[in-house]
């Protein structure tokens, strides 16, 4: 047991800051620091994990979701999916 041997000083008070009200508020404040840190890292992790599905998909898909988007004429669909599948062939 601490004690303090200056006139005034109250030992129980010294102990109990000392002890942190009996032991058990470190034991809260690491879990709430465990929780932010996990927190933060889930939150930095998890946005990119969707990118790699994006990786995913053929050469004739992203051109059918582009002729499905607009940005390609049926034309240019055709002449760009006989080359995509001529070059696969070889």
């Amino acid at each position: 047991m601490l004690v303090c041997n200056e006139p005034g000083h109250n030992d129980e008070r010294l102990l109990t800051m000392m002890n942190w009200n009996g032991g058990w508020a470190w034991a809260w404040m690491m879990t709430a620091m465990m929780l932010v840190i996990v927190g933060l890292v889930a939150a930095f992790i998890l946005p990119r994990a969707g990118t790699t599905h994006d990786r995913s998909h053929s050469p004739i898909d992203r051109l059918e979701e582009r002729l499905a988007a607009g940005e390609i004429t049926i034309e240019q669909y055709r002449s760009y999916r006989s080359e995509l599948e001529h070059r696969s062939s070889v």
